[in-house]
């Protein structure tokens, strides 16, 4: 049996999400509209649910969950400490690799 193999496929983009992740943006910077900044109830990694910001954006149906790294830098580079002033405000997202939990994994960043 003979397969076509892609050599540009990350494990990551193998299983799709209705998230963003770092490996979709292929080593660039992407801006994006904010749309609304809410609360949803994500699985954690007990299988429990936890209570997490999210960012939908009007060019994708994808979303970000919002860590406390990137909170601080979306509210940094739009001088509003109010993520519900964000809406139809423009970010620049990239990715990059950062320490979390013992571990270099790869994440996404707000450009200042």
């Amino acid at each position: 049996m003979t397969t076509k193999e892609n050599p540009e496929m990350h494990v990551e983009l193998m299983y799709p999400s209705d998230y963003l992740k770092a490996a979709e943006f292929r080593g660039k910077e992407v801006t994006l509209t904010i749309k609304r900044v809410f609360v949803e109830d994500l699985k954690d990694a007990k299988g429990g649910k936890k209570k997490k910001y999210i960012i939908e954006f009007n060019e994708t149906q994808k979303k970000l969950v919002l860590n406390i790294t990137n909170a601080r830098l979306i509210a940094k580079k739009l001088n509003d400490p109010k993520a519900v002033n964000w809406a139809g405000k423009q970010i620049t997202l990239f990715p990059t690799t950062c320490d979390a939990f013992g571990e270099t994994k790869e994440c996404i960043r707000v450009r200042i």
